[in-house]
């Protein structure tokens, strides 16, 4: 996600960037997500205290980072695993004649012009005290999407590829997302590769991947073969025959 810095002249008055809400919420849905990085919680929270009177936070990745001292790659990477999962909607306003960027808007409620009309599904509710949207109970475990979501079997861009990745991936929860994932990365023979290497590196660099690795959509969406030190791999992590070369994937 690209840093996206707010026009000239459209900066919110320096009292409202001064004084966040005194509160932050996270909702219960954020709090016991088990697949949400615990900065990822803090994040939201932080976010939601940010929304102006509108329901959206214009706040950039480096001001977000600012806050609490990590980088922009970081917040960046937060802010599309809460996208992902369906706690943020991530708004870009452009230029009507230059179509560049003019502002990023960071909604804990969906954009007026973007709400779904059909009826609510029972597992999306509001948080009555605060208007905030609660998260499904539960990812789903490869049963039926939610209505309306084309259940898939493979993704349209390079399916045997994928295959190959699923195959190696730790976790097999929630495939449609990672489908999902993949079709809107459309990685090329080299990236492939690189995602190859470094998730062999990161599954020998973990104690217990099948519990402690995120899911392979929130890994695919946040790019988190960019995100590690690059350690060596152990022998034990080759069993099996996997090696690190880019037919890995």
């Amino acid at each position: 996600m690209p840093e996206i810095k707010a026009a000239e002249g459209a900066a919110a008055p320096a009292e409202e960037k001064r004084r966040p809400a005194y509160w932050a919420v996270i909702p219960a849905g954020v709090r016991y997500d088990p697949d949400l990085p615990a900065n990822a919680k803090l994040l939201f929270a932080e976010i939601s205290a940010l929304a102006d009177s509108r329901g959206y936070c214009w706040a950039s990745n480096a001001t977000l980072g600012e806050l609490y001292g990590v980088s922009d790659r970081t917040v960046r990477r937060l802010v599309e695993t809460l996208a992902e999962r369906g706690y943020l909607q991530v708004e870009v306003v452009r230029d009507t004649q230059t179509n560049a960027v003019v502002e990023r808007r960071l909604w804990v409620e969906t954009p007026p012009d973007k709400i779904d009309r059909t009826p609510p599904d029972k597992n999306v509710r509001k948080n009555n005290k605060e208007n905030l949207p609660s998260p499904p109970i539960s990812p789903p475990q490869g049963a039926a999407l939610t209505k309306g979501r084309k259940t898939k079997t493979a993704p349209d861009w390079a399916p045997e590829r994928f295959a190959g990745f699923w195959k190696v991936y730790p976790r097999g929860e929630d495939k449609q997302a990672a489908i999902r994932a993949w079709d809107r990365l459309r990685p090329d023979a080299a990236l492939i590769a690189d995602m190859g290497r470094a998730l062999l590196r990161q599954i020998a660099a973990c104690e217990d991947p099948k519990h402690y690795m995120p899911y392979a959509s929130t890994w695919l969406n946040g790019r988190r073969w960019e995100d590690e030190d690059k350690p060596e791999i152990r022998p034990a992590a080759q069993s099996g025959g996997w090696a690190p070369d880019p037919e890995v994937i």
